[in-house]
C-alpha cells in the first residue's frame, strides 16, 4: 500500500512538472529576441512601407501619467535602430500608422508622431476616455481606438477623437483589427464586430478567453494574445488553437504585431522587457 501511495505521489509530481512546461506549436519558429533597453514592452507594430518595427515601452507603471514612456524603432532582423525614437509618453500602448504618422494611445489621449523624425504632431482626447488601449487603421486611413476601462470605441476624424460606438456591446474592448469592412473588437471572452457602414454590432467569435492583441493572419484566421503568456489562432465557428504558452516562465504576451508579407509574429513580453519574433507557417 505504501509503495502504491509513493508511486501516486511521484506521478503527481511528474504531471505537475510537465504541466508547467512552456509550449510552442510546431507552426512557430523563434527567429530572434531583443531586450537591449526596452522596458515594460506593451505593443509591437510593423510598418510594411518603411520595413521597420515600432515598440512601445511603458517603462514600469502601466496606468501612471509619468511621462517616461517611449517608442523604439527596430529593423526587421531585430536590430535596434533607435531606443528612444519618440519620448515623453505615459504608459504608451497600442499603435497605428496613417498618413505618414504614428498614432499611439497614451492613457486618456492619442498622440501623433511624424514618421520621418519622431516629432510630435498632435494630441487627441475625449472627456469619456479612461484607458485608451489599442489602435487599428482602416485601408482608408481612419484611426480607430479602444478603451479597455471605458465605455466607447473611438475614431479620429477631422483632427478630433470622437465616439464611433457607445453600445454596451463594445464596453471595455481591448485588441482591435479592421477586416473586410468590420472593426473587430477583442473583449473578455469574445470578439465582436462593428459593421463600419451600418454600425450593426454582432458577436463574431465566442469563447476566446481574454484578448490583448488581435491580428488577422488569413482570410478568416486570426491570432490573439491574452497578456498572461498565451497566443491562440482562431477562426469563426472553430475552437481556438494554442500557438504559444510562456506563462510557466512568467513571460507575458501583450499586444502582438504581425508582418503579413513575411509571416512574422512579434510578441512584446511586457514585464520581461523584450520582443520575440516568430515565423508563423
Amino acid at each position: 500500500m505504501k509503495s502504491i501511495y509513493a508511486l501516486m505521489i511521484c506521478l503527481a509530481v511528474v504531471t505537475s512538472v510537465f504541466a508547467q512546461e512552456p509550449y510552442q506549436h510546431p507552426r512557430l519558429t523563434k527567429i530572434w529576441e531583443l531586450h537591449n533597453g526596452l522596458k515594460t514592452t506593451e505593443s509591437v507594430l510593423y510598418d510594411p512601407t518603411e520595413k521597420a518595427i515600432y515598440v512601445s515601452s511603458i517603462n514600469e507603471n502601466p496606468w501612471q501619467k509619468d511621462g517616461n514612456g517611449y517608442i523604439s524603432k527596430l529593423s526587421p532582423d531585430g536590430t535596434l535602430i533607435s531606443l528612444k525614437w519618440a519620448t515623453g509618453l505615459s504608459a504608451p500602448k497600442g499603435m497605428g500608422i496613417s498618413n505618414e504618422s504614428l498614432f499611439v494611445t497614451n492613457i486618456d489621449e492619442v498622440v501623433e508622431f511624424n514618421l520621418e523624425d519622431g516629432m510630435l504632431k498632435g494630441r487627441y482626447t475625449h472627456p469619456g476616455a479612461v484607458n485608451l488601449n489599442d489602435i487599428a487603421v482602416s485601408p482608408e486611413g481612419i484611426v480607430y481606438v479602444s478603451d479597455s476601462k471605458g465605455d466607447f470605441i473611438y475614431r479620429i476624424s477631422e483632427k478630433k477623437l470622437e465616439i464611433l460606438s457607445d453600445s454596451p456591446e463594445v464596453k471595455a474592448s481591448n485588441g482591435l483589427c479592421v477586416k473586410n469592412g468590420l472593426l473587430l473588437c477583442g473583449q473578455n471572452d469574445r470578439i465582436v464586430a462593428i459593421n463600419l457602414k451600418s454600425g450593426e454590432i454582432t458577436t463574431y467569435i465566442n469563447n476566446t478567453g481574454g484578448i490583448d492583441g488581435l491580428e488577422s493572419v488569413g482570410l478568416k484566421t486570426y491570432v490573439f494574445s491574452d497578456w498572461s503568456g498565451h497566443i491562440y489562432m482562431v477562426e469563426p465557428g472553430k475552437e481556438k488553437m494554442m500557438l504559444l504558452d510562456t506563462s510557466p516562465l512568467k513571460v507575458n504576451a501583450a499586444d502582438i504585431g504581425y508582418n503579413k508579407s513575411d509571416g512574422i509574429l512579434y510578441v512584446p513580453t511586457f514585464f520581461n522587457d523584450g520582443v520575440v519574433a516568430y515565423k508563423l507557417d
